[in-house]
Protein backbone atom coordinates (compact mmCIF):
# COMPACT_ATOMS: atom_id res chain seq x y z
CA UNK A 1 0.00 0.00 0.00
CA UNK A 2 0.83 3.62 -0.88
CA UNK A 3 2.26 5.48 2.33
CA UNK A 4 -0.02 8.08 1.19
CA UNK A 5 -2.91 5.97 0.92
CA UNK A 6 -1.68 3.96 4.32
CA UNK A 7 -1.74 7.28 6.29
CA UNK A 8 -4.85 8.24 5.17
CA UNK A 9 -6.32 5.15 5.97
CA UNK A 10 -5.12 5.14 9.35
CA UNK A 11 -6.27 8.13 10.16
CA UNK A 12 -9.86 7.78 9.71
CA UNK A 13 -9.91 7.19 5.91
CA UNK A 14 -9.62 10.57 5.20
CA UNK A 15 -7.27 11.15 2.36
CA UNK A 16 -4.36 14.04 3.07
CA UNK A 17 -1.62 12.13 5.30
CA UNK A 18 -0.93 13.34 8.98
CA UNK A 19 3.02 14.34 8.07
CA UNK A 20 4.01 17.50 9.41
CA UNK A 21 6.22 19.98 6.90
CA UNK A 22 5.88 23.78 7.74
CA UNK A 23 8.80 24.37 5.32
CA UNK A 24 5.76 23.67 2.64
CA UNK A 25 3.38 26.26 3.73
CA UNK A 26 1.93 28.34 6.41
CA UNK A 27 -0.85 29.45 8.24
CA UNK A 28 -1.59 32.15 10.92
CA UNK A 29 -2.23 29.12 12.99
CA UNK A 30 0.97 28.33 13.09
CA UNK A 31 1.60 31.65 15.10
CA UNK A 32 -0.84 32.23 16.65
CA UNK A 33 -2.08 29.89 20.00
CA UNK A 34 -5.64 28.89 20.06
CA UNK A 35 -6.53 30.86 23.18
CA UNK A 36 -3.94 33.69 22.52
CA UNK A 37 -6.85 36.19 21.59
CA UNK A 38 -9.64 34.50 23.86
CA UNK A 39 -11.12 37.12 26.31
CA UNK A 40 -14.32 37.31 28.05
CA UNK A 41 -15.56 40.91 28.28
CA UNK A 42 -19.77 42.45 27.93
CA UNK A 43 -20.70 41.71 24.55
CA UNK A 44 -21.01 45.35 22.93
CA UNK A 45 -24.34 45.95 21.03
CA UNK A 46 -22.33 45.46 17.83
CA UNK A 47 -22.23 41.59 18.86
CA UNK A 48 -25.62 41.32 19.72
CA UNK A 49 -26.56 41.73 16.61
CA UNK A 50 -24.38 39.30 15.07
CA UNK A 51 -25.50 36.97 17.04
CA UNK A 52 -29.31 37.76 16.45
CA UNK A 53 -28.01 36.83 12.66
CA UNK A 54 -26.67 33.53 13.19
CA UNK A 55 -29.61 32.23 15.61
CA UNK A 56 -32.03 33.46 12.86
CA UNK A 57 -29.50 31.44 10.12
CA UNK A 58 -30.13 28.37 12.11
CA UNK A 59 -33.57 28.10 11.21
CA UNK A 60 -33.22 26.23 8.26
CA UNK A 61 -35.82 25.19 6.29
CA UNK A 62 -36.29 21.80 5.92
CA UNK A 63 -37.56 22.23 1.89
CA UNK A 64 -40.96 20.95 2.41
CA UNK A 65 -44.11 23.30 3.58
CA UNK A 66 -45.61 21.42 6.46
CA UNK A 67 -49.49 20.73 6.16
CA UNK A 68 -52.04 18.79 7.75
CA UNK A 69 -51.75 15.75 5.55
CA UNK A 70 -48.19 15.57 5.46
CA UNK A 71 -46.23 16.75 7.94
CA UNK A 72 -42.72 15.92 9.75
CA UNK A 73 -43.02 13.02 11.97
CA UNK A 74 -39.41 12.53 13.68
CA UNK A 75 -36.32 14.24 13.28
CA UNK A 76 -32.78 12.46 13.61
CA UNK A 77 -29.29 14.16 13.94
CA UNK A 78 -26.23 12.12 12.76
CA UNK A 79 -22.70 13.04 13.37
CA UNK A 80 -19.26 11.24 13.14
CA UNK A 81 -15.75 11.03 12.89
CA UNK A 82 -15.83 13.70 16.20
CA UNK A 83 -12.18 12.36 17.32
CA UNK A 84 -12.77 13.88 20.54
CA UNK A 85 -9.86 14.66 22.96
CA UNK A 86 -9.67 14.81 26.41
CA UNK A 87 -8.58 17.82 27.43
CA UNK A 88 -6.13 16.80 29.93
CA UNK A 89 -4.48 14.44 28.10
CA UNK A 90 -3.56 17.62 25.55
CA UNK A 91 -1.43 19.12 27.90
CA UNK A 92 -2.88 22.42 27.89
CA UNK A 93 -2.23 22.39 24.25
CA UNK A 94 1.67 21.87 24.70
CA UNK A 95 3.51 21.99 21.73
CA UNK A 96 3.59 18.35 21.02
CA UNK A 97 -0.39 18.12 21.29
CA UNK A 98 -0.17 21.59 18.51
CA UNK A 99 2.53 19.81 16.28
CA UNK A 100 0.60 17.03 16.11
CA UNK A 101 -2.58 18.57 15.28
CA UNK A 102 -1.18 20.69 12.52
CA UNK A 103 1.01 18.19 11.08
CA UNK A 104 -2.21 15.98 10.73
CA UNK A 105 -5.05 15.52 7.82
CA UNK A 106 -6.90 18.69 7.52
CA UNK A 107 -8.93 17.99 10.93
CA UNK A 108 -9.52 21.07 13.19
CA UNK A 109 -8.09 19.18 16.42
CA UNK A 110 -6.94 22.08 18.01
CA UNK A 111 -10.49 23.02 18.63
CA UNK A 112 -12.21 19.84 19.13
CA UNK A 113 -13.29 20.99 22.63
CA UNK A 114 -15.27 24.32 21.17
CA UNK A 115 -16.44 22.08 18.14
CA UNK A 116 -17.88 20.32 20.39
CA UNK A 117 -19.81 22.41 22.63
CA UNK A 118 -20.89 24.55 19.65
CA UNK A 119 -22.58 21.20 18.98
CA UNK A 120 -23.91 20.16 22.41
CA UNK A 121 -25.73 23.93 21.72
CA UNK A 122 -26.77 22.91 18.57
CA UNK A 123 -28.67 19.90 19.62
CA UNK A 124 -30.52 21.15 22.57
CA UNK A 125 -31.69 23.95 20.11
CA UNK A 126 -32.39 21.02 17.27
CA UNK A 127 -33.93 18.87 19.48
CA UNK A 128 -33.88 15.97 17.87
CA UNK A 129 -36.17 12.95 18.43
CA UNK A 130 -32.64 10.89 18.59
CA UNK A 131 -28.95 11.58 17.92
CA UNK A 132 -26.77 9.20 16.39
CA UNK A 133 -22.87 9.32 16.80
CA UNK A 134 -21.75 6.93 14.44
CA UNK A 135 -17.91 5.88 15.40
CA UNK A 136 -14.31 7.58 15.70
CA UNK A 137 -15.81 9.14 18.54
CA UNK A 138 -12.46 9.54 20.00
CA UNK A 139 -9.14 10.97 18.44
CA UNK A 140 -7.01 7.14 19.18
CA UNK A 141 -9.79 5.42 21.71
CA UNK A 142 -8.02 6.70 25.09
CA UNK A 143 -10.20 5.84 27.83
CA UNK A 144 -10.17 9.01 29.43
CA UNK A 145 -11.42 10.45 25.79
CA UNK A 146 -14.15 8.19 26.02
CA UNK A 147 -15.03 8.69 29.42
CA UNK A 148 -14.87 13.05 29.12
CA UNK A 149 -17.04 12.83 26.26
CA UNK A 150 -19.65 10.46 27.88
CA UNK A 151 -19.54 13.00 30.71
CA UNK A 152 -20.57 15.93 28.26
CA UNK A 153 -23.68 13.86 26.76
CA UNK A 154 -25.01 13.39 30.19
CA UNK A 155 -25.99 17.02 29.57
CA UNK A 156 -28.26 16.43 26.78
CA UNK A 157 -29.79 13.54 28.64
CA UNK A 158 -30.60 16.51 31.10
CA UNK A 159 -32.12 18.24 28.35
CA UNK A 160 -34.43 15.14 27.29
CA UNK A 161 -32.01 13.95 24.12
CA UNK A 162 -31.93 10.79 23.64
CA UNK A 163 -28.40 9.61 21.86
CA UNK A 164 -27.42 6.32 20.67
CA UNK A 165 -23.88 5.77 19.70
CA UNK A 166 -21.58 2.72 17.94
CA UNK A 167 -17.89 2.94 17.75
CA UNK A 168 -15.63 3.51 15.07
CA UNK A 169 -12.66 1.87 13.93
CA UNK A 170 -10.25 4.46 15.95
CA UNK A 171 -12.64 3.63 19.54
CA UNK A 172 -11.87 -0.07 20.83
CA UNK A 173 -8.36 -1.41 21.51
CA UNK A 174 -6.54 1.71 20.19
CA UNK A 175 -2.75 0.83 20.23
CA UNK A 176 -2.47 4.78 19.40
CA UNK A 177 -3.96 5.71 22.26
CA UNK A 178 -1.60 9.14 23.48
CA UNK A 179 -1.16 11.93 25.68
CA UNK A 180 1.20 15.18 25.01
CA UNK A 181 3.40 16.82 27.48
CA UNK A 182 6.05 18.94 27.24
CA UNK A 183 8.73 16.26 26.76
CA UNK A 184 6.44 14.78 23.78
CA UNK A 185 3.78 11.89 23.53
CA UNK A 186 3.49 8.72 25.67
CA UNK A 187 1.21 5.85 25.41
CA UNK A 188 -2.48 5.84 27.86
CA UNK A 189 -4.99 3.12 28.38
CA UNK A 190 -7.17 2.49 25.47
CA UNK A 191 -10.22 0.62 26.19
CA UNK A 192 -11.82 -2.79 25.41
CA UNK A 193 -15.20 -3.64 23.61
CA UNK A 194 -17.04 -4.30 26.80
CA UNK A 195 -15.84 -1.23 28.26
CA UNK A 196 -17.42 0.66 25.19
CA UNK A 197 -20.79 -0.71 26.16
CA UNK A 198 -19.98 0.50 30.02
CA UNK A 199 -18.44 4.36 29.41
CA UNK A 200 -21.68 4.70 26.75
CA UNK A 201 -24.16 2.41 28.91
CA UNK A 202 -27.11 5.31 29.00
CA UNK A 203 -26.03 6.04 25.27
CA UNK A 204 -28.16 3.18 23.51
CA UNK A 205 -26.98 0.31 25.05
CA UNK A 206 -29.43 0.09 28.42
CA UNK A 207 -32.32 1.69 26.60
CA UNK A 208 -31.84 -1.09 23.39
CA UNK A 209 -34.94 -3.02 22.83
CA UNK A 210 -32.63 -6.20 21.44
CA UNK A 211 -28.69 -6.34 21.83
CA UNK A 212 -26.55 -8.57 19.64
CA UNK A 213 -24.65 -10.97 21.85
CA UNK A 214 -21.28 -10.85 19.24
CA UNK A 215 -20.71 -7.38 18.64
CA UNK A 216 -21.78 -3.41 20.17
CA UNK A 217 -24.65 -3.85 17.33
CA UNK A 218 -28.37 -3.35 18.84
CA UNK A 219 -31.66 -2.03 17.76
CA UNK A 220 -33.13 1.13 19.06
CA UNK A 221 -37.13 1.86 18.58
CA UNK A 222 -37.62 5.64 18.53
CA UNK A 223 -41.52 4.24 18.37
CA UNK A 224 -43.45 1.44 17.16
CA UNK A 225 -43.32 3.23 13.67
CA UNK A 226 -39.27 4.32 13.19
CA UNK A 227 -36.36 2.02 14.42
CA UNK A 228 -32.89 2.63 13.92
CA UNK A 229 -30.49 -0.32 13.45
CA UNK A 230 -26.90 0.53 15.13
CA UNK A 231 -24.47 -2.06 13.30
CA UNK A 232 -21.05 -2.51 14.87
CA UNK A 233 -18.80 -2.43 11.56
CA UNK A 234 -15.43 -2.69 13.53
CA UNK A 235 -12.18 -5.03 14.05
CA UNK A 236 -11.14 -4.84 17.28
CA UNK A 237 -10.51 -8.39 18.45
CA UNK A 238 -8.30 -9.70 18.67
CA UNK A 239 -6.13 -6.30 17.53
CA UNK A 240 -8.00 -3.10 16.34
CA UNK A 241 -8.26 -2.75 11.99
CA UNK A 242 -8.95 0.29 10.00
CA UNK A 243 -11.92 -1.73 7.55
CA UNK A 244 -15.01 -3.09 8.62
CA UNK A 245 -17.25 -5.91 8.63
CA UNK A 246 -20.18 -7.11 9.93
CA UNK A 247 -20.10 -11.01 11.92
CA UNK A 248 -21.70 -13.73 11.35
CA UNK A 249 -23.71 -13.97 14.35
CA UNK A 250 -24.90 -10.45 13.52
CA UNK A 251 -26.55 -11.23 10.22
CA UNK A 252 -28.43 -14.13 12.38
CA UNK A 253 -29.47 -11.70 15.19
CA UNK A 254 -30.02 -8.71 12.36
CA UNK A 255 -32.66 -11.50 10.11
CA UNK A 256 -35.68 -11.74 12.81
CA UNK A 257 -35.92 -8.35 13.72
CA UNK A 258 -36.22 -6.81 9.89
CA UNK A 259 -38.81 -9.57 9.46
CA UNK A 260 -40.70 -8.36 12.80
CA UNK A 261 -40.37 -4.61 11.33
CA UNK A 262 -41.20 -6.05 8.27
CA UNK A 263 -44.91 -7.48 9.82
CA UNK A 264 -45.39 -4.46 11.73
CA UNK A 265 -44.68 -2.16 9.38
CA UNK A 266 -41.66 -0.20 10.84
CA UNK A 267 -39.30 1.72 9.10
CA UNK A 268 -35.60 0.89 9.63
CA UNK A 269 -32.73 2.93 9.44
CA UNK A 270 -29.26 1.50 9.37
CA UNK A 271 -26.22 2.78 10.93
CA UNK A 272 -22.78 1.96 10.56
CA UNK A 273 -19.43 3.42 10.86
CA UNK A 274 -17.81 2.25 7.83
CA UNK A 275 -19.47 2.43 4.33
CA UNK A 276 -22.16 0.48 2.71
CA UNK A 277 -21.45 1.39 -0.92
CA UNK A 278 -18.27 1.87 -2.78
CA UNK A 279 -18.58 5.66 -1.90
CA UNK A 280 -16.16 7.89 -3.16
CA UNK A 281 -14.17 8.16 -6.48
CA UNK A 282 -10.66 6.36 -4.54
CA UNK A 283 -8.79 3.85 -5.28
CA UNK A 284 -9.74 0.08 -4.76
CA UNK A 285 -7.02 -0.14 -1.49
CA UNK A 286 -9.39 2.56 -0.45
CA UNK A 287 -12.76 1.22 -0.64
CA UNK A 288 -10.90 -2.30 0.72
CA UNK A 289 -10.47 0.02 3.98
CA UNK A 290 -13.65 1.77 3.90
CA UNK A 291 -16.66 -0.33 2.52
CA UNK A 292 -18.16 -3.32 4.79
CA UNK A 293 -16.42 -6.35 3.39
CA UNK A 294 -18.84 -8.49 1.73
CA UNK A 295 -21.07 -5.83 1.96
CA UNK A 296 -23.57 -6.82 -0.77
CA UNK A 297 -24.81 -9.57 1.41
CA UNK A 298 -25.46 -6.70 3.88
CA UNK A 299 -26.97 -4.61 1.24
CA UNK A 300 -29.07 -7.62 0.19
CA UNK A 301 -30.00 -8.14 3.62
CA UNK A 302 -31.43 -4.66 4.08
CA UNK A 303 -32.92 -4.52 0.67
CA UNK A 304 -34.92 -7.80 0.93
CA UNK A 305 -36.71 -6.66 4.14
CA UNK A 306 -37.08 -2.87 2.92
CA UNK A 307 -35.30 -0.97 4.19
CA UNK A 308 -34.42 2.53 2.45
CA UNK A 309 -31.84 5.00 4.06
CA UNK A 310 -28.38 3.57 5.70
CA UNK A 311 -26.54 6.31 7.34
CA UNK A 312 -22.33 5.82 7.83
CA UNK A 313 -19.31 8.17 8.55
CA UNK A 314 -15.78 7.10 8.19
CA UNK A 315 -15.12 8.45 4.97
CA UNK A 316 -14.93 12.31 6.52
CA UNK A 317 -16.38 13.07 2.87
CA UNK A 318 -19.96 14.24 2.51
CA UNK A 319 -21.46 12.05 0.59
CA UNK A 320 -24.47 9.67 -0.61
CA UNK A 321 -24.86 7.26 -3.30
CA UNK A 322 -28.02 4.93 -4.81
CA UNK A 323 -27.26 1.38 -4.85
CA UNK A 324 -29.24 1.30 -8.44
CA UNK A 325 -30.21 -2.74 -8.08
CA UNK A 326 -32.06 -2.22 -4.65
CA UNK A 327 -32.54 1.58 -4.69
CA UNK A 328 -30.92 1.68 -1.31
CA UNK A 329 -29.85 5.17 -0.67
CA UNK A 330 -26.39 5.28 1.82
CA UNK A 331 -25.88 8.93 3.03
CA UNK A 332 -21.97 9.57 4.27
CA UNK A 333 -22.06 12.54 7.00
CA UNK A 334 -18.47 14.63 7.04
CA UNK A 335 -16.20 14.44 9.84
CA UNK A 336 -17.39 16.93 12.43
CA UNK A 337 -14.00 18.23 12.61
CA UNK A 338 -13.09 18.39 9.10
CA UNK A 339 -14.26 20.86 7.24
CA UNK A 340 -16.99 22.36 7.09
CA UNK A 341 -17.57 20.58 10.44
CA UNK A 342 -21.55 19.06 9.18
CA UNK A 343 -23.76 16.82 10.98
CA UNK A 344 -26.90 15.30 9.29
CA UNK A 345 -30.62 16.14 9.96
CA UNK A 346 -32.77 13.78 8.79
CA UNK A 347 -36.19 14.20 8.64
CA UNK A 348 -39.15 11.54 8.19
CA UNK A 349 -41.94 12.87 6.91
CA UNK A 350 -45.42 10.73 7.75
CA UNK A 351 -46.13 9.39 4.31
CA UNK A 352 -42.42 7.77 4.68
CA UNK A 353 -39.95 10.37 2.60
CA UNK A 354 -36.57 10.66 4.03
CA UNK A 355 -35.07 14.22 3.90
CA UNK A 356 -31.51 14.61 5.06
CA UNK A 357 -29.67 18.11 5.35
CA UNK A 358 -26.45 18.85 5.98
CA UNK A 359 -25.47 21.42 8.58
CA UNK A 360 -22.64 22.84 9.84
CA UNK A 361 -21.70 23.01 13.69
CA UNK A 362 -22.52 26.66 14.62
CA UNK A 363 -18.73 27.76 15.87
CA UNK A 364 -18.84 31.44 15.04
CA UNK A 365 -22.51 31.73 17.22
CA UNK A 366 -21.21 30.10 20.24
CA UNK A 367 -18.12 31.82 20.24
CA UNK A 368 -20.47 35.03 20.08
CA UNK A 369 -22.46 34.03 22.95
CA UNK A 370 -19.39 32.76 25.29
CA UNK A 371 -17.61 36.13 24.51
CA UNK A 372 -15.10 34.26 22.60
CA UNK A 373 -12.84 37.06 20.81
CA UNK A 374 -10.68 34.95 18.22
CA UNK A 375 -10.54 35.24 14.88
CA UNK A 376 -10.24 31.82 13.83
CA UNK A 377 -13.83 30.90 15.44
CA UNK A 378 -15.06 34.73 14.72
CA UNK A 379 -15.09 32.81 10.67
CA UNK A 380 -14.98 28.99 11.53
CA UNK A 381 -15.69 28.28 8.34
CA UNK A 382 -12.89 30.15 6.85
CA UNK A 383 -10.72 28.67 9.05
CA UNK A 384 -11.78 24.98 9.03
CA UNK A 385 -11.35 25.27 5.26
CA UNK A 386 -7.76 26.91 5.69
CA UNK A 387 -6.44 23.65 7.74
CA UNK A 388 -7.96 21.41 5.34
CA UNK A 389 -6.39 23.36 2.24
CA UNK A 390 -3.29 23.37 4.15
CA UNK A 391 -2.70 19.83 4.81
CA UNK A 392 -3.20 19.58 0.76
CA UNK A 393 -1.25 21.86 -0.38
CA UNK A 394 1.54 20.08 1.56
CA UNK A 395 0.85 16.58 0.70
CA UNK A 396 0.04 17.84 -3.17
CA UNK A 397 3.86 19.63 -3.36
CA UNK A 398 5.62 16.18 -1.08
CA UNK A 399 3.87 14.35 -3.75
CA UNK A 400 4.47 16.25 -6.58
CA UNK A 401 8.90 16.22 -5.14
CA UNK A 402 8.87 12.27 -4.86
CA UNK A 403 7.19 11.82 -8.52
CA UNK A 404 8.54 14.30 -10.66
CA UNK A 405 12.41 14.21 -11.84
CA UNK A 406 14.25 16.53 -12.32
CA UNK A 407 14.61 16.46 -16.16
CA UNK A 408 11.46 17.74 -16.30
CA UNK A 409 12.88 21.64 -15.51
CA UNK A 410 9.08 22.46 -16.82
CA UNK A 411 8.06 21.59 -12.98
CA UNK A 412 9.07 24.90 -11.15
CA UNK A 413 8.73 25.68 -7.51
CA UNK A 414 6.40 28.09 -8.72
CA UNK A 415 4.37 25.64 -11.15
CA UNK A 416 4.04 22.84 -8.31
CA UNK A 417 2.82 24.78 -5.46
CA UNK A 418 -0.08 26.53 -8.79
CA UNK A 419 -0.66 23.17 -9.29
CA UNK A 420 -0.82 21.98 -5.11
CA UNK A 421 -3.90 25.18 -4.75
CA UNK A 422 -5.63 23.56 -7.94
CA UNK A 423 -5.35 20.13 -5.79
CA UNK A 424 -6.46 21.96 -2.80
CA UNK A 425 -9.23 24.01 -3.92
CA UNK A 426 -10.75 20.03 -5.29
CA UNK A 427 -10.45 18.78 -1.96
CA UNK A 428 -12.10 21.39 -0.06
CA UNK A 429 -15.24 21.44 -2.25
CA UNK A 430 -15.12 17.45 -2.38
CA UNK A 431 -15.34 16.47 1.07
CA UNK A 432 -17.29 19.38 1.82
CA UNK A 433 -19.76 17.72 -1.22
CA UNK A 434 -20.12 21.00 -3.25
CA UNK A 435 -17.78 20.05 -6.04
CA UNK A 436 -21.00 21.09 -8.32
CA UNK A 437 -20.18 24.52 -7.58
CA UNK A 438 -16.60 24.59 -9.47
CA UNK A 439 -16.78 21.20 -11.73
CA UNK A 440 -17.12 23.06 -14.92
CA UNK A 441 -14.31 25.87 -13.90
CA UNK A 442 -12.38 22.81 -12.13
CA UNK A 443 -12.40 21.10 -15.55
CA UNK A 444 -11.60 23.88 -17.23
CA UNK A 445 -8.58 25.25 -15.50
CA UNK A 446 -5.14 24.84 -17.39
CA UNK A 447 -3.34 23.54 -14.40
CA UNK A 448 -5.33 20.28 -14.75
CA UNK A 449 -2.92 20.28 -17.75
CA UNK A 450 -0.17 19.98 -16.04
CA UNK A 451 -1.20 17.03 -13.78
CA UNK A 452 -1.95 15.11 -16.92
CA UNK A 453 1.28 16.07 -17.99
CA UNK A 454 2.44 13.28 -14.83
CA UNK A 455 0.59 10.61 -15.90
CA UNK A 456 -1.55 10.00 -12.60
CA UNK A 457 1.17 8.04 -10.91
CA UNK A 458 0.48 7.93 -7.96
CA UNK A 459 -2.19 8.17 -5.02
CA UNK A 460 -2.53 11.05 -5.09
CA UNK A 461 -2.85 11.96 -8.36
CA UNK A 462 -5.58 9.13 -9.27
CA UNK A 463 -7.41 10.50 -6.43
CA UNK A 464 -7.33 13.74 -7.97
CA UNK A 465 -8.92 12.63 -11.34
CA UNK A 466 -11.44 10.76 -9.65
CA UNK A 467 -12.81 13.49 -7.85
CA UNK A 468 -13.14 15.14 -11.53
CA UNK A 469 -14.85 11.69 -12.31
CA UNK A 470 -17.26 11.11 -9.61
CA UNK A 471 -20.70 12.79 -9.94
CA UNK A 472 -20.80 16.23 -8.88
CA UNK A 473 -23.89 16.78 -7.21
CA UNK A 474 -25.01 18.89 -4.16
CA UNK A 475 -24.26 15.97 -1.80
CA UNK A 476 -24.93 17.49 1.55
CA UNK A 477 -29.18 17.72 0.52
CA UNK A 478 -30.66 14.43 -0.35
CA UNK A 479 -34.59 13.81 -0.94
CA UNK A 480 -35.87 10.16 -0.77
CA UNK A 481 -39.14 9.63 -2.11
CA UNK A 482 -42.21 7.42 -0.17
CA UNK A 483 -42.19 4.46 -1.51
CA UNK A 484 -46.09 2.76 -1.95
Amino acid sequence: MATVLLAALLGGCSFLSKEADATEVSSKAETESPGATQESETETAETEETQESHEAAEDEESGEEETEDHFVEKKIVVATDMHYFAEKLAGNRCDSFVGMARGGDGRVLEYGWEVMDAFLDDMKKEDPDLLILSGDLTLDGEKASHEELAELLEGLSEAGIEVAVIPGNHDINNPDARRYTADGAEKVESITADEFRDIYADFGYVAADSRDPASLSYLYKIDSANWVLMLDSCQYEPKNEVGGMIRRETYEWMEPILEEAEREGARVISVSHHNLLDESGVSRTFYDNCTIEHNEELVRMLSDHGVRLHLSGHLHIQHYKEDEDTGIYEVVTGSMVMAPCHYGIVRIWNDGTYQYNAKPVDVDGWAIRHSYHNRDLADFTAYSESILRRAAIRDAIRDLNRHIEDRHAFFTDEKKQEMASYYADLCVNYYEGRMYQIEEAAKENPVLEDWNKIGYVSELSDFLQNILEDEAKDYGHLKIPSVH
